[in-house]
């Protein structure tokens, strides 16, 4: 009961942050992927800031890497890496994209992956492409 309350918590709070990007309000979006990071017990900062080798301590359990939290990761870096764009923050906005993509795949490598997560993840990639 409390592990789908918490799931519920961090959909409503990422729905949140998606709307306030749609509605440009920038800065309120970004408390609320600070927010959503700090749930999943990783500082939003570093996320980003960390390098692989770095960040893969943070995001295992009992050995293994979680996926549930990579996945929730890469969506929150999804979210800021459309912030920072959006913002005309390239070179960080290059960092977030790169370091959501390794999420995702840590999240979703060799599992059936649905479309919008792909769609996220196709973005990313053409954005880096493009850079």
């Amino acid at each position: 009961d409390y592990l789908l309350r918490m799931i519920a918590q961090m959909g409503r709070v990422l729905a949140q942050a998606r709307r306030l990007l749609l509605q440009g309000k920038h800065a309120e979006a970004g408390g609320e992927l600070e927010r959503a990071a700090q749930h999943g017990g990783v500082d939003l900062r570093i996320l980003v800031a960390l390098d692989e080798p770095s960040l893969r301590p943070l995001l295992t359990t009992g050995g293994e890497i979680d996926r549930p939290k990579c996945a929730l990761f890469a969506e929150v870096l999804y979210l800021e890496w459309s912030r920072a764009a959006a913002m005309g923050r390239q070179e960080m906005a290059e960092r977030i994209a790169d370091r959501a993509l390794l999420l995702y795949r840590l999240a979703y490598d060799d599992i059936v992956v649905d479309e919008e997560t792909r769609t996220r993840a196709t973005e990313l990639e053409e954005f880096l492409g493009a850079s």
